[in-house]
This record gives structure tokens, sequence and C-alpha cells, in this order.
């Protein structure tokens, strides 16, 4: 049935959306890598370093100065520090998401390792409308389950040519792209000052991304760019949380009316992400007709 497959495509985007905005690690298409130089320091937008600023201990081993509240960083600088833990540290997480439109909200948790050849996740959503879904990608496949399309406790492996447009978010799981992004359309980067998230005190941040300057370096063209500036508008404002050794735990935004929060953890940590087992798999799939 077309509304399954259309199903299908919306649960894979939803899921693609979470971790295309904390996902990082490898090289991005390009061939850049996210290996910043040791002795990366962060410093004041002007290069020094204002009375009364306190340093830290980066994850390189260096120190860096902790701006004042409501100062504006470097947006070079930040990015160094936003790569500054490696790419072993970054190809691995948890993560839990909350997205809300208004009178409806979208939760999701699960696990991300980039660190093999292509990307795995395990992700559990609940949507409106549709109730509890799990996706699974692994080895290059897709699986999902599905209420009223699926049985208890069962998958379908879905072939990605049934996913139509949304099979194009499975390689775009990398933030290094969106930090792209943010390194041609960042117009602004405050720092907010200090807050407790999950009882940690982390360093918050304000980046100030200009849409189509951040579209034109995503490559984005046509029709996709025209519909993706639309929903964007002329700015799309990040608040993004650091801890200690300058890994993103945190991210919110609001799109085009959608309120998200992130939250990510266990940076680094193995992840045993498994594809269901021919005994989970269920026989057949919709079809297109």
């Amino acid at each position: 049935m077309k509304s399954t497959h259309r199903r299908w495509a919306g649960l894979l985007t939803a899921g693609a959306l979470g971790l295309s905005l904390v996902a990082c690690g490898g090289d991005d298409p390009a061939g850049r890598t996210t290996d910043v130089p040791t002795g990366t320091t962060q410093e004041s937008a002007t290069g020094t370093e204002a009375a009364g600023e306190s340093s830290t201990e980066t994850a390189a081993g260096t120190e860096a100065a902790t701006p004042a509240e409501g100062q504006e960083v470097d947006i070079q600088e930040f990015l160094a520090m936003l790569k500054s833990p490696g790419e072993e540290k970054l190809s691995s997480y948890t993560l839990d998401m909350v997205m809300n439109m208004g009178s409806q909200e979208m939760d999701m948790s699960g696990k991300a390792d980039l660190s093999g050849d292509s990307p795995a996740f395990d992700i559990e959503m609940t949507l409106p409308g549709m109730g509890e879904a799990h996706m699974i990608l692994a080895g290059g496949e897709v699986f999902m389950s599905m209420p009223g399309v699926t049985q208890e406790g069962k998958f379908m492996q879905v072939p990605k040519e049934q996913l139509g447009d949304a099979a194009s978010q499975l390689d775009e799981v990398d933030i290094t792209t969106t930090w792209d992004a943010w390194e041609e359309g960042a117009s602004k980067v405050v720092f907010l000052g200090e807050d407790d998230v999950d009882g940690q005190q982390m360093r918050h941040y304000e980046v100030t991304v200009d849409s189509a300057a951040a579209l034109d370096a995503s490559g984005q063209t046509g029709d996709d760019a025209a519909a993706a500036s639309a929903m964007m508008g002329e700015e799309i404002t990040y608040e993004v949380w650091l801890d200690a050794d300058n890994l993103m735990r945190k991210i919110a935004f609001e799109l085009d009316g959608v309120v998200s929060e992130i939250h990510a953890d266990n940076w680094g940590e193995p992840m045993d992400i498994q594809a269901p087992t021919a005994e989970e798999i269920q026989e057949g799939l919709p079809s297109s007709g």
C-alpha cells in the first residue's frame, strides 16, 4: 500500500533527523577530516582574553580561555572546539530527543555507531498517530517495526527503493556536514554562560546561522533548497551545551514552529547494534499497488 510506504519513509526521516543533528565521526563527503591539530585554543573573537576569564582544560589537553557571559566567540575556534574530542570519541553515542509540535509530541531514544564502514543505529520512537515504532539500520539494511503493519516483536526488512527520497537521509547522519554548513553560514556564536544539564555544569552557546549560506554550503539546489529555505526562514538559531570535554551534550532549536531538544551521552562507548534475528523477521512486505 502506498500509505504504508509513506509511513516507512516518514519513520525513516524522523529517525535520521535526530541522528543527523548529533551524529559524527569519519570524513565528510568532501574528504575533509574532523581532526583538529593539538594546541587549538578557544579565545575571544578579538583573539585576546577578557578580564576575569577563567581557563578550562580541553579534550586535547590544552588550556582554553572561557569567555565572559554574553561575549561573542570566534566561529572557527568554536568549530575547532566541537571537533577537538577526536574522531574515535565522536563515533558513537546515545540520544534522547523530543520534538514538540504544539498539540503533538514525538519522543525518540536510541544509540548510534558510526565507526564502521556504514552507519548503524537502533532507534525507538513514539510518533503522533502511529504509536511505538522501532527502526534499526545495520549492515546497510533497514528494519522497521510499526503498529498496524508488523506483528508485536517482529520487524520487516524494508527495501530502500520503497523509502523513496527518504532513503538518502541514511547518508546524512554525520554532523560534520552540519558543522560545514555552520562554518559557511554561521553569522555569530555567543557564550551565554554555564548551566546545569543532567546534573553537570556545561557551557551554553547560541549559534546564529544564515539559512541561505548554510543551504548553499550543503549543496542543496532546486526544489529541495527552496523547500528547506521556506521552512528555515532567513536565520535559524541553535542553542548548544558542551561539557568539560567539549562534547556536545544538548542542542535545542525551533524550525517551522517545531521545537526540538536533544540530549546526547555515552560518547565513544561501544554500542551493540544488531540486525533482527531470522526469527524476528516478519515475512512479506506490503505491496506497492
